[in-house]
């Protein structure tokens, strides 16, 4: 009987560590997917005659000093909701732009 109980008890230890690393290594995984190692300079300066800033939407009308502050407050946000949203109110502004001068 206390054999048993021991060997159910170290099953449901090691049922709980198994689950809760997985779930901590996903959120380490879904936080690293959206953030930036790089400093805004690096992001936004050129390698080579690749600007690195190109995957910024409409970064071809954005000034050095918008490219920055864009990525910054993108990293700032902490649900991919809260960046979808700045992402689509970026893209409208963008838009806006282009049409204005004519692109």
């Amino acid at each position: 009987m206390l054999k048993n109980n021991l060997y159910m008890a170290l099953l449901a230890s090691l049922f709980i560590a198994v689950f809760s690393s997985t779930s901590i290594a996903r959120s380490e995984v879904e936080q690293q997917e959206e953030s930036f190692s790089e400093t805004p300079q690096e992001l936004t300066g050129r390698v080579g005659d690749v600007p690195v800033f190109s995957h910024i939407y409409g970064a071809d009308f954005m000034t050095e000093q918008e490219r920055c502050e864009y990525l910054l407050k993108l990293d700032g946000m902490k649900t991919r909701q809260e960046r979808d949203a700045f992402r689509a109110k970026h893209h409208e502004k963008i838009d806006l732009r282009r049409k204005q001068k004519g692109g």
